[in-house]
């Protein structure tokens, strides 16, 4: 075997394994790879930022930026997975969430501003009549359980940007079970906050207020006041947010505290939840629109080009190999219109054997050699595979690039197909007419001389 053929073996085994070890275990396919909400169910949201009307168009897109990059930390930290958060227009952003099918955890999570303060209790009630303003600033808040209703300071004397972490944890006080939230402060906030402490009596209240809602009000205590007199150091990490919290409600609050406050407010316009029932039914006939078409292309072309037909199988295998393996390998989400582009990669990658098949029949047809006509039908019909397959990848790239959504997800399919349909053809392929001698079976006639 030619050393160019040893060159083209080490490539395609090399490709080859890289790709079954993605891939594997191979099935399920949601197991595999990342399936967009068309295929595996989930919740869409459209918000608005609102309070964009005075700003420039810079400041506008600062803002949204700035949202979607919080709201990118909140579903990281939370744990969830293959979630989609971008722009939508000057003001709105698009998330979509699979496999999510709770849309008002989504919205508690997605579309809380996380304003958090520390407020200092003037008076605490059941019944919000009962609470009497000596100032207009001063507000009326309820608790987080709707039993009792605070009256606080309308001035916060620390607020949640001062906040550098927090984490769920686990009361080891048997009077006290359950969770809570510990807060940590950076030097900063822990300064503020020693400095609120020192202003506050022992048994005065401080509201923990996260978007106008009280969930702790703790009492202050003599080794509080204490410990703010020592300095910031003792109280940096000395406040918790106690409740009758779930680790899910737990998880999500710490989660929305630590990601920080969204810069400005924003609101649900669109609201979309596509069961599993539907998921599920939209892989099972994708997966069987690509395997019908499959097989019938595998059926055709051995008995249309014989020997050639093989190898046009062998490569068609080889690329939906490449092509669902570098979806896995560079995270990429598998949409609806995504398996149209795989259909379609299946008929360009018989396409590209297609094209160099009939060249070396054409140069067989002159009276040439098997091994001459490989190397003639490849060299002349290398010009029309990149025009054709270049022009098709630019086109895919202007899609990903200007598209949003399905668009997207056909863009990346057709783009990984349109490559790894020209490596198969160019390499994968000639390595068999080559090296197997399947070139010698060529089913053309020569021409006679006149």
């Amino acid at each position: 075997m030619k050393r160019s053929n040893w060159i083209r073996l080490g490539s395609v085994l090399a490709v080859l394994f890289a790709a079954i070890g993605l891939l594997y275990p191979f099935w399920p396919i949601q197991d595999v790879l990342k399936l967009g909400l068309d295929l595996q169910g989930g919740v869409r949201l459209v918000l608005e930022a609102k309070n964009l009307e005075q700003m420039s168009e810079s400041q506008r897109k600062d803002v949204v930026d700035r949202i979607v990059t919080i709201l990118q930390q909140r579903v990281d930290q939370y744990g969830l997975a293959n979630v989609e958060i971008r722009p939508l227009g000057q003001s709105r952003i698009e998330v979509k969430i699979p496999g999510a099918q709770d849309p008002e955890k989504a919205r508690q999570l997605i579309g809380r501003t996380a304003l958090l303060e520390f407020r200092k209790v003037i008076d605490v009630a059941t019944n919000p009549d009962d609470l009497v303003k000596t100032d207009p600033t001063q507000e009326i808040l309820p608790d987080n359980d709707g039993t009792h209703y605070y009256l606080v300071e309308g001035e916060p004397m620390v607020t949640g940007d001062v906040l550098d972490n927090a984490e769920v944890r686990t009361s080891t006080d048997p009077r006290n079970p359950g969770l809570y939230i510990a807060l940590k402060f950076n030097r900063a906030g822990a300064e503020r906050f020693a400095e609120a402490l020192r202003r506050l009596q022992v048994n005065d209240r401080l509201a923990i207020v996260l978007d106008n809602v009280v969930y702790s009000a703790p009492f202050i205590s003599e080794s509080a006041k204490q410990a703010a007199q020592r300095g910031w150091r003792e109280v940096q990490s000395s406040l918790t947010i106690t409740g009758k919290f779930t680790f899910d409600q737990a998880k999500l609050l710490a989660v929305v505290l630590r990601s920080g406050a969204l810069p400005t407010e924003v609101g649900v316009l669109e609201e979309q939840t596509v069961g599993p029932t539907l998921g599920s039914d939209s892989i099972r006939r994708g997966s069987m629109a690509i395997l019908i078409s499959f097989i019938l292309v595998l059926l055709y072309m051995p008995l249309y080009y014989r020997w050639l037909g093989l190898v046009a199988d062998a490569a068609l295998v080889l690329n939906m190999l490449i092509v669902f393996a570098a979806l896995r390998g560079f995270g990429a989400t598998l949409t609806m219109p995504g398996i149209a582009g795989l259909i379609l990669t299946i008929g360009m990658t018989v396409d590209a054997n297609v094209i160099i098949f009939e060249r070396i029949k054409e140069e067989r047809r002159t009276g040439k050699t098997p091994r001459a006509s490989i190397n003639a039908g490849f060299a002349k019909s290398l010009s029309t595979l990149l025009d054709a397959n270049i022009t098709t990848l630019i086109t895919a790239l202007i899609l990903f690039a200007m598209g949003s959504g399905p668009v997207e997800g056909f863009a990346i399919t057709l783009a990984l197909g349109v490559a790894g349909s020209l490596f198969c053809a160019l390499v994968a392929s000639r390595l068999l007419l080559e090296a197997t001698g399947i070139g010698e079976h060529i089913p053309v006639k020569v021409q006679a001389q006149g």
